[in-house]
């Protein structure tokens, strides 16, 4: 069956995405979620279906320079050959819708070309959502939810800046960053795996253009943790870029001293991340792929942590 004959209702919604995110987390399970948009395309579709002449000249490569600069340079087969191999050991996988898409980019390049290669490589990821997961994902308080019950880890040439404004502007969250690691480039990819094993984190978010795909699912696997295909996202925080509509925690108001101390009486209700009624943790291994099954108390039936999986040699880099 052509991948072309997936529908977009076949994709999750960025809710039901967050609530695999979590369930990985609470089973501390390798988890890992990529993105596959017009640039990915691109890359993986050098000589494939792609001639040298046709990806080498299209607008995306030409932007390759400044601050439109990709983290990396074509021709490069070994960066197609790894995208591949990402693409096939995510655990969710990204794509362009086929109607409607809010992608910014030719049509010839978003969801036409991704069906073509993932029919060319075989690639038939078990689970899909839209390719923009990650700008939709920070407008629901779940995300920041995760970010304040978990350890994370930032990797990005953005990394050091998102660190502070995230512990600056979401401070009475108390989110747990641990760590910031710079990148800027596809060869940094070996030493931006070593140095994220020296931290003891429970979530990675990853924004590293195309090199996502590769460094995902490889971090999921090396360590045993969840690691998302993060995008644009963290640029588009420090630059206030409307493509993005955070949620932001509910502030509380001014009250007199009297009614502070009225307060202070009485119990806390309700969670801030979550209104009342709210439904439980999503266990995907109770249910088929769109039927919603919630658990109220996931802590009484997570499993123990599997292995991480052998990365085959031919395909490190």
């Amino acid at each position: 069956m052509s991948f072309s004959s997936v529908p977009d209702s076949a994709l999750l919604s960025e809710i039901e995405v967050l609530k695999r995110i979590k369930h990985a987390l609470v089973a501390k399970r390798p988890f890992s979620l990529v993105r596959i948009g017009d640039g990915e395309n691109i890359v993986m579709g050098q000589y494939t279906l792609l001639p040298e002449d046709k990806f080498m000249n299209t607008y995306w490569v030409r932007q390759n320079f400044g601050r439109m600069a990709k983290g990396l340079t074509l021709p490069n087969t070994k960066l197609r050959d790894q995208l591949v191999w990402g693409v096939r050991n995510a655990d969710i996988v990204g794509i362009c819708k086929k109607y409607g898409d809010e992608v910014r980019a030719p049509e010839e390049f978003k969801r036409p070309l991704t069906d073509k290669i993932f029919d060319h490589y075989r690639l038939k990821p078990a689970q899909l959502c839209h390719v923009f997961v990650n700008r939709k994902m920070v407008s629901h308080g779940l995300f920041w939810e995760i970010l304040h019950k978990h350890r994370v880890l930032l990797i990005s040439k953005w990394a050091h800046e998102f660190r502070q404004l995230v512990l600056r502007e979401y401070s009475q969250l108390r989110p747990k960053i641990v760590g910031a690691i710079d990148f800027h480039d596809f060869h940094q990819i070996p030493l931006v795996l070593k140095e994220a094993g020296k931290y003891n984190f429970d979530l990675a978010l990853v924004s590293a253009g195309v090199n996502a795909v590769v460094l995902a699912p490889r971090l999921a696997k090396r360590t045993g943790k969840v690691v998302i295909d993060f995008g644009k996202v963290m640029m588009f925080f420090l630059t206030s870029d409307p493509r993005i509509a955070p949620w932001k925690p509910p502030v509380a108001p001014q009250n007199t001293q009297a009614q502070q101390v009225e307060n202070r009486e009485k119990p806390v209700l309700g969670d801030p991340f979550n209104p009342p009624g709210a439904p439980g943790v999503y266990r995907p291994d109770l249910q088929e792929q769109n039927n919603h099954v919630y658990l109220e108390n996931p802590q009484e039936t997570t499993e123990p942590p599997a292995p991480p999986a052998e990365i085959p040699a031919e395909t490190q880099p």
